[in-house]
């Protein structure tokens, strides 16, 4: 049995839409934090998660954090549903694993920082500045990944992969951005998010979720 331990809106949304996409019985266990962040519910998720960190995936007792990781394993896993190129297919796989390093290890703590700026800096005059080198980055960042999608409408072209879904999350993540930052100003991006959330298991994770369904919205 596959649980997901999650909170909507936040790095559990990309490994909600594979489990969707790759069509597995999987159970999603909210988790609850209190005003400081530490997580109150499900007990003994500390245990599970040790940074009390979303998201956590137990696999039939193998347990993983780390969005990109669990993302990876379960397309590894579930090789039908063709989120990962097989081994011999050694671009299309080669290329799925950078986009989905360069978006966990370069485009989310952009985010973070623009999200949480305050964390980044014990000079708060100097919590501005933190943001809007931020803001820098996440626009440098959509103009490269614009730039790769080319026609698309995904990354490796007609073929979805599972970087496509960890871009997707990310992109949505600059909704409440100033409008001319949101990565869906770009109309590469704002397609590729609809092409995206156009699959039937992406679309179920982001409608459970109460997340946003279209690039227009």
């Amino acid at each position: 049995m596959i649980t997901l331990y999650g909170i909507p809106g936040t790095a559990t949304t990309a490994p909600h839409m594979v489990l969707e996409e790759i069509g597995a019985e999987y159970a999603f266990v909210l988790v609850e934090r209190d005003a400081d962040d530490v997580p109150t519910a499900p007990p003994g998720f500390l245990a599970i998660s040790p940074f009390g960190k979303v998201p956590a995936l137990d696999d039939d007792g193998l347990v993983l954090t780390e969005s990109a990781a669990i993302c990876l394993h379960l397309a590894a896993t579930h090789p039908a549903a063709g989120l990962l190129a097989p081994p011999e297919d050694r671009h299309a796989r080669a290329t799925t694993v950078r986009h989905l390093m360069t978006l966990t290890n370069t485009v989310q703590p952009a985010y973070l920082r623009y999200f949480y700026g305050p964390r980044y800096t014990t000079d708060p005059a100097g919590v501005d500045a933190v943001v809007a080198a931020a803001v820098a980055e996440l626009n440098g960042l959509a103009d490269h990944f614009a730039g790769l999608l080319a026609d698309g409408p995904f990354l490796l072209g007609e073929r979805l992969c599972v970087a496509d879904i960890y871009l997707a999350m990310l992109s949505s993540w600059s909704s409440d951005m100033e409008p001319g930052d949101r990565w869906w100003s770009r109309p590469a991006l704002a397609r590729h998010y609809d092409a995206v959330l156009a699959r039937p298991g992406c679309r179920r994770a982001v409608e459970q979720e109460g997340g946003t369904l279209s690039s227009g919205a």
